[in-house]
């Protein structure tokens, strides 16, 4: 009787110790769940020191192991669909619904299947997220849960352009749970959706004043982004007069107690009635709402929603006439998007350590699935040789497809850090090439030249707006190309009429406006032609742009009769001998991932015109594939 005793005392203090761990464990994961949007990074970190310690207790896991785990996979994927990494989420998604078979926690398989829905929504399956908001459906419990299924179900009626089957989705909804203020600000935007697919304009701005209304402080990204979502789709639609766009614009402007929690909201949304009073022509209208963006901005707003009010606001004082009002707001548009690149080098790094965290938690699956089969095969004491062969066969090739897809995985990840650092470099362009055009403008206002400043300020502007537009894409027309840098040229010869001429040829029989290069490829070598030869000359020099055909390729040259690379470099100063010319090695190095992340050909060659040790000129080619 003592022998058993002491056996019972021994297993009670045993499970209390487990349950302390067990409990730590959950502590561990509310941890996690409250900064995975802050520190990303950080979370995955305390995910993994959660799921190494399932994998020592692998032996002995009980509901709340389970529990714990599943929710841990669930978070993963959370923060992959943070990221947009949508096909990792539905794995880790996949991965927690597979821990939880057969399990009693059926909240977190609902959970899971409904965050499933929402990435295939992303991933424009309507099919299969149908099908796993009907699993989630098919689980009779928690009456929030099931709301939101539903709600899912009326996304998928509205992808498919069914608009009558969401509409009766929506009447279900309302007839069949009782909601508050949030889930009826969601209703409403579905609602509004649904009748601008059928151009039913007013019944869609009603609606969308009345999800605006009932628009709480608790409103999630997800909400926030589904409500610009369908105001987006309305103020787009081509059947709505001007004044109609504004009434829903002003009408739907995020309320001045919410105005702390959606300061982002609060700043584009005003910068979207200022468009609108632009278009009308009510410049000072347009101004005031400007200024209330400007007023909503904190140290939340990110960089690059600062950058678009000082950019429209420049473009509105412009057009007033107010030329030292828009010199001033262009010079704060430039560092709020240097700002914003920064902003995006960060963004880049915590995806990047965020991808390592992942890949480290998928390494420790791997070790644990070889140590659990390893276990296996030693307990089963296996009697035949041919069994013992046949496992390690199987053992070997899960590894070897393992680690092809984690190789995939890993080529796939590389790309798209290569196709961010691009966007980056691209970005980076535009306030380099803005800042050089400014000195012009600055350069005929120190001359008291007004009326010069005015009209090259014009011409500034067209070719800002052409800039500014190619910077949102990774591709352009070889014709736009080439008619932004023609633009770019005459306002450099309108500076430097005395010091050269110019002039474009093409000679070529092939359709160029189907060939696509990447933005301002071409000027960075046009302005060190004017800015580093040409413009030291003693006499009037030359430049010459030329379009050749040549071997199923197009050889843009750049000839001018300027000073020549030698001569510049004796020119510069001692700070400029320091300076790396920042267009010119951005080409490069944005040639380079082109080269790389597309699998193109572009070739860069810069030589002498004179080879001579006195040498005068510089030639530059630019090969483009077709």
């Amino acid at each position: 009787m003592l022998f058993v005793f002491v056996g019972t005392s021994f297993g009670q203090k045993k499970s209390k110790f487990s349950r302390s761990i067990q409990q730590s464990d959950a502590d561990l994961l509310e941890n996690a769940r409250a900064i995975h949007e802050s520190d990303p990074s950080g979370a995955i970190k305390i995910i993994d020191n959660i799921l190494n310690k399932k994998s020592q207790n692998s032996k002995k896991r009980d509901g709340l192991n389970l529990k714990v785990e599943a929710n841990a996979y669930i978070l993963l994927g959370d923060i992959n669909s943070n990221i947009d990494q949508i096909d990792l989420a539905i794995v880790r998604y996949q991965r927690a619904l597979q821990v939880l078979e057969k399990s009693k926690y059926s909240l977190e398989r609902k959970t899971a299947y409904y965050k499933m829905g929402s990435m295939f929504l992303r991933k424009k399956d309507a099919t299969t997220a149908k099908t796993q908001f009907e699993l989630c459906l098919d689980i009779k419990e928690d009456q929030k849960m099931s709301q939101l299924c539903e709600e899912g179900l009326v996304d998928v009626a509205l992808l498919l352009g069914n608009v009558e089957a969401s509409f009766s989705q929506i009447d279900k909804i309302d007839s069949n749970y009782k909601l508050d203020s949030l889930s009826v600000a969601r209703i409403e935007t579905q609602r509004a959706q649904g009748y601008s697919q059928n151009n039913d304009y007013t019944n869609a701005a009603n609606s969308l004043e009345r999800a605006n209304t009932n628009m709480t402080r608790k409103a999630t990204k997800k909400e926030i982004r589904a409500f610009k979502k369908a105001k987006k789709e309305l103020l787009d639609n081509n059947k709505i007069s001007n004044s109609e766009k504004i009434d829903v614009a002003t009408n739907t402007l995020p309320t001045i107690e919410r105005m702390e929690v959606l300061t982002e909201l609060a700043v584009l949304e005003n910068l979207e009635v200022a468009s609108l009073y632009e278009k009308e022509n009510e410049l000072k209208e347009a101004l005031r709402f400007i200024e209330i963006s400007k007023e909503a901005i904190n140290e939340s707003t990110s960089a690059a929603a600062i950058a678009e009010v000082y950019k429209k606001s420049a473009e509105i004082n412009q057009k007033k006439g107010s030329v030292n009002t828009a010199l001033v707001d262009f010079e704060k548009y430039i560092e709020a998007k240097e700002l914003a690149i920064e902003e995006l080098r960060e963004e880049l790094d915590r995806n990047v350590a965020i991808v390592k965290g992942q890949q480290k938690i998928d390494i420790g699956e791997k070790d644990i699935s070889i140590q659990q089969k390893e276990g296996e095969l030693l307990q089963s004491q296996v009697s035949s040789q041919r069994w013992v062969i046949g496992l390690l066969s199987l053992l070997l090739l899960g590894s070897l497809i393992f680690f092809y897809f984690i190789n995939k995985n890993v080529k796939a990840k590389r790309k798209a850090n290569q196709l961010l650092l691009l966007k980056s470099l691209r970005t980076q362009m535009n306030p380099h090439f803005i800042f050089n055009a400014l000195n012009s403008v600055n350069n005929f206002i120190a001359k008291n030249d007004e009326k010069a400043a005015n009209k090259f300020l014009s011409e500034f502007s067209k070719l800002m707006r052409k800039v500014l537009d190619h910077s949102q894409k990774d591709l352009v027309s070889f014709e736009e190309e080439m008619e932004l840098n023609e633009l770019y040229l005459k306002l450099e010869h309108f500076r430097f009429r005395d010091k050269f001429e110019y002039q474009f040829e093409k000679n070529i029989n092939v359709n160029t406006y189907d060939l696509e290069v990447p933005p301002m490829l071409i000027q960075p070598f046009i302005e060190n032609a004017v800015w580093h030869g040409l413009r030291y000359k003693d006499r009037p020099g030359h430049l010459k742009v030329a379009v050749n055909e040549e071997n199923n390729n197009l050889i843009v040259t750049i000839v001018d009769d300027g000073i020549g690379r030698n001569r510049s470099k004796e020119l510069k100063t001692s700070n400029q001998k320091k300076y790396k010319s920042t267009g010119l090695n951005n080409v490069s190095q944005r040639i380079a991932l082109i080269n790389k992340v597309y699998n193109k050909n572009y070739e860069i060659n810069i030589k002498d015109a004179n080879t001579s040790e006195n040498g005068t000129g510089t030639i530059v080619s630019i090969k483009i594939p077709i």
